[in-house]
């Protein structure tokens, strides 16, 4: 028996059993939870490559395999997996939900947060840690940027520096306020248009919207893992530099028709759509308009096990 006869053979089982699983509801899955697990994919494709023969791949599937299974099974052990969706862990050990759902209640609130805008600022670049929940970036303020949250994931908080004319703004969750059990996280963000931007998102589970045709962006780079991410990009400056590096995610991002773009792919394992794009070389594709439109958009994608559509508007 081959080991690429049993790859994708397994991985469909799996999968169906987890989904089984959820339907009699011993455990709670669904497709975010599939998106978690895609890491497992590469072991099994690092497998299926290693220089060695085939029975050697299957044993070692099935160690890999038997090591899940010991693990999830001690976990189950200790989490009751017949009740498994009323508990949870933290403290190092698990926890009734409902038992401690008042203490963790009072960690989180909503939230709305701003930074003042200052007209000695031409730039500004934005990091923030997005983590798991529902995250938009659109619309405008006249301060340099607003916050606003609700949900139970815990509370956000904001530091800034101004260096040579650029205020840095840092969106991170604050330490001991996390909640280990999510049910909602809803944050808004709107910025200034008159300062030109720089823009870091580490992202982990999580669905973003971003409509930027308001914005000045200069350069953004996404650091993505399971998420669904959704961008439609405007014209504001002359040239506009992104950067994609995601793992099991699904990518849309929308690019006016009057833009020149390119996009340079560094992936594999990906269901593409370049709608408007002629392939130039290797991974290299052009809009027909990309030498003579003065608007131009770079895309640098490299991302794995995932799904991608660009379209033009």
């Amino acid at each position: 028996m081959k080991y690429r006869h049993v790859f994708w053979a397994f991985i469909l089982i799996a999968i169906g059993v987890l989904f089984i699983l959820n339907n009699f509801g011993i455990l709670e899955f669904g497709w975010r939870a599939l998106w978690s697990l895609w890491p497992l994919i590469l072991i099994f494709w690092g497998i299926s490559i290693l220089p060695i023969r085939d029975s050697i791949k299957i044993v070692s599937l099935i160690a890999v395999l038997a090591f899940t299974v010991i693990f999830f099974n001690k976990l189950s052990d200790r989490s009751q997996w017949w009740n498994f969706r009323n508990f949870h862990y933290y403290d190092g050990d698990w926890h009734d939900r409902d038992e401690n759902e008042d203490e963790e209640s009072t960690n989180s609130r909503d939230q709305e947060l701003s930074v003042p805008f200052d007209s000695l600022i031409l730039k500004g670049s934005l990091q923030l840690d997005a983590a798991a929940g529902n995250f938009s970036i659109q619309g405008l303020t006249s301060d340099m940027m607003t916050f606003s949250k609700t949900g139970n994931i815990g509370n956000y908080s904001i530091t800034t520096n101004d260096v040579a004319g650029r205020k840095n703004i840092n969106l991170s969750l604050e330490k001991g306020t996390i909640r280990h059990t999510v049910s909602e996280n809803q944050v808004n963000i709107r910025l200034n248009d008159r300062p030109s931007w720089n823009m870091n998102l580490d992202i982990g589970a999580a669905e973003i919207n971003m409509d930027l045709r308001d914005y000045k962006i200069d350069t953004a780079i996404i650091d993505a893992g399971a998420s669904s991410i959704h961008i439609k990009l405007g014209t504001k400056v002359p040239v506009t530099v992104w950067t994609f590096n995601a793992g099991a995610s699904s990518i849309d991002i929308a690019i006016p028709k009057e833009a020149g773009c390119q996009i340079k792919s560094e992936s594999f394992m990906i269901s593409k759509e370049f709608e408007g794009f002629t392939k130039k070389g290797d991974g290299i594709y052009q809009t027909y308009n990309f030498n003579s439109s003065p608007d131009k958009i770079y895309l640098n994608v490299k991302t794995a096990i995932s799904k991608i559509e660009i379209n033009r508007y």
